[in-house]
């Protein structure tokens, strides 16, 4: 059961005291006992330690040693669950096939014993100690490591319920649907031709830089590990796109976050994309529809929010909540945002619309919310959610998801730029380290995309190769093992089909990459798939090691990812920023709304500075092409997002629907 922070703190504070205690009354030749009875009851003592033991983290294999305390509900709900469903498996999942069977026939029925012949095949190695013990085999830890590995060949697709929507078998999620034209079939072409072609260039790149090592400064390979050049840090042009920057934000009319809405509505429509989840119609009630939107969004909630808003009832704004908002809906809206955003020409010096960052935010699950979260070492103990957002270099928003905190987000990386609905044509990618894997480089080279993530340390990077190590001098130690051409060619044709379902949005990317990397035991598909990945991944890291600009660039747009964070954090502030919904359905539409939210702002922010660059220029004030670039359409203090939720009646709008700028008339 997950404990609040402030009782885990409690928790902690007092076992201090009474390690403070026996330690006082140890060295004063005190009653030690009385001592600790004064701070605390045994029984309270106990209560503590069993949780903290549970709660410390153990290593995987200890784990095991505490499960079988688990044991009593698999029993009760276990058998119940593998007779629910219709099971089915590829041949090798037969022994766990088998194991099910017994289970819903014994029914939790410790009456009857485990068969003599009982299946062992599934027992995974680090169970095998706990399952085959000197007296037999032992049932608790047999049944319970049935259940492991159900669930692990349920994640890796080895079993598959056939109605089920994503446990489906491999073959079916990738399977094109019915359509009246037939397309023409997806090939990545000859496999030869490419391998040829990749390791040439492998192998050209890769001796360039041996051959380099030796002109560069040697901090760069010491011991054995290759490291970074020092890029310059110096920007003498910061100060002034700063001083523009105030200047220009000094001009935008302050207003609250209800009217920034109603503004953007105004000018695109967005709201047209809600419609009813029966007619299709849109909220008849504008204001009431953005009054739940902003709840949603700034984590208010829908009961404080009808008490502040005077708009609607929440029952008003429930029925809007539950009507309106779906997963299509918010897309559609978002992707209208999109495209308003990029159709800014303020917004093309800031990018040029082809390059997209994804990343991470972590928040803090409250309240009944915090049963969702998981223990994440890097954000402590509190429990998290993460919201896994894309934009574009022109700041944005493509897309979001929320994944458990302690989630991979690489698998994520791609949901991005493949499943917008934007006319965002984006052609590269960039991440964090936590984006990167040997399949996510693989899966964009083969769309014909760029995959240029962000690499904090060389040190720990492996690189590979078709030729011997040896061959490449220096370098060799940090070479892992040699690259197999036959793994890939004997693969090319399931690769080419995952490629496929992946372009045709057949399939999710995250979907479909998190059964391939979900397999215990190496899959060949994915095995094929990582060889592809670790080609592209040693020229994209030979690359980050010598291009300079390749470096600043990647680093600046990741930057813009951080900074709409920052403005993501001051949108959802109520309840301490906390989450404190239930389920994940509650938590996608919070996420959804905040996205389209800061987008609106965005969108805001760019056309008022726009006009106010206009007006600088109108009086003769010279703005320096080069620092618009620096301008960030994330600001927020000109907008009042905290409490004051009520529309204006009337606005001073002029014929293009924009209030006046705040400056001074011309002598």
């Amino acid at each position: 059961m997950a404990v609040s922070g402030r009782e885990g703190r409690e928790r902690m504070l007092r076992i201090a005291r009474v390690l403070e205690a026996i330690s006082q009354a140890a060295r004063a030749g005190g009653d030690v006992a009385a001592a600790v009875d004064a701070v605390a009851s045994l029984d309270i003592i106990d209560a503590d330690a069993a949780i903290i033991r549970r709660t410390a983290s153990p290593h995987r294999n200890e784990v095991l040693d505490e499960i079988a305390a688990e044991y009593r509900a698999f029993k009760r709900m276990g058998p119940s669950f593998v007779r629910a469903f219709d099971f089915q498996g590829r041949a090798g999942m037969q022994p766990l096939r088998d194991a099910m069977a017994i289970l819903a026939d014994l029914d939790g029925d410790w009456r009857r014993a485990l068969p003599d012949d009982v299946p062992l095949g599934h027992v995974e190695h680090r169970w095998r100690r706990h399952v085959m013990t000197a007296g037999g085999i032992d049932r608790t830890h047999w049944e319970m490591a049935t259940y492991s590995a159900l669930s692990n060949a349920l994640a890796s697709g080895g079993i598959w319920v056939p109605t089920a929507r994503v446990h489906r078998a491999l073959s079916v999620l990738l399977a094109p649907p019915a359509s009246p034209v037939p397309k023409p079939a997806f090939s990545l072409g000859d496999p030869h031709a490419w391998l040829d072609e990749r390791a040439a260039r492998l192998d050209s790149a890769l001796r360039e830089v041996a051959r380099d090592l030796d002109k560069r400064d040697p901090p760069l390979f010491a011991g054995e590990r290759l490291r970074f050049p020092k890029d310059p840090k110096e920007d003498p042009g910061q100060d002034e796109g700063r001083q523009l920057a105030l200047t220009c934000y000094g001009m935008v009319p302050a207003t609250r976050i209800t009217d920034v809405l109603s503004q953007v509505q105004r000018w695109t429509g967005f709201i047209q994309h809600f419609g009813h989840v029966s007619t299709g119609l849109p909220p008849a009630d504008e204001r009431a529809f953005l009054a739940t939107l902003i709840a949603e969004a700034t984590n208010l909630g829908l009961s404080r929010m009808a008490e502040v808003c005077g708009v609607a009832s929440r029952r008003a704004l429930l029925r809007m909540q539950t009507w309106h908002m779906r997963e299509e809906t918010f897309r559609a809206a978002l992707a209208s945002l999109t495209d308003a955003i990029h159709a800014e020409p303020l917004a093309a010096w800031f990018g040029s619309g082809h390059r997209a960052s994804a990343d991470g935010q972590a928040y803090y699950l409250g309240g009944a919310g915090e049963a969702g979260g998981t223990v994440n070492a890097h954000y402590g103990r509190d429990p998290v959610v993460k919201i896994y957002t894309t934009i574009t270099d022109r700041y944005a928003p493509l897309h979001q998801t929320v994944i458990a905190g302690t989630a991979g987000e690489a698998i994520h990386a791609l949901d991005g730029i493949l499943g917008h609905e934007s006319s965002a044509d984006i052609t590269a990618l960039h991440t964090d380290g936590g984006g990167v894997s040997d399949i996510v480089f693989a899966v964009m080279h083969l769309l014909g995309l760029d995959f240029e993530p962000r690499i904090p340390r060389l040190s720990d990077r492996q690189l590979y190769g078709f030729e011997p190590a040896r061959r490449y001098g220096r370098l060799a130690p940090l070479f892992g093992r040699r690259l197999g051409r036959d793994l890939i060619v004997s693969h090319w044709a399931e690769i080419a089909e995952v490629i496929a379902a992946m372009r045709d949005r057949t399939v999710t990317p995250s979907l479909i990459l998190k059964k391939l990397s979900a397999y215990r035991q190496q899959n060949s598909l994915a095995a094929a798939l990582r060889e592809v990945g670790r080609i592209e991944r040693t020229l994209f890291t030979l690359r980050w090691f010598d291009d300079t600009d390749l470096r600043r660039t990647v680093t600046a747009e990741l930057n813009k990812g951080e900074a709409r964070n920052s403005l993501a954090r001051a949108v959802a502030f109520h309840r301490l920023g906390r989450f404190r919904d239930r389920g994940l359905e509650n938590q996608q539409t919070r996420a959804a709304a905040l996205n389209l939210v800061t987008a609106a702002i965005i969108l805001f922010n760019c056309r008022y500075l726009g006009r106010a660059v206009d007006e600088l220029r109108h009086r003769g004030t010279p703005v320096d092409p080069a620092m618009l670039s620096r301008l960030s359409p994330l600001g927020w203090d000109r907008i009042n997002l905290t409490g004051d939720y009520i529309w204006s009646e009337s606005l001073d709008l002029d014929a293009d629907g924009l209030m006046p700028l705040l400056i001074k008339p011309l002598p």
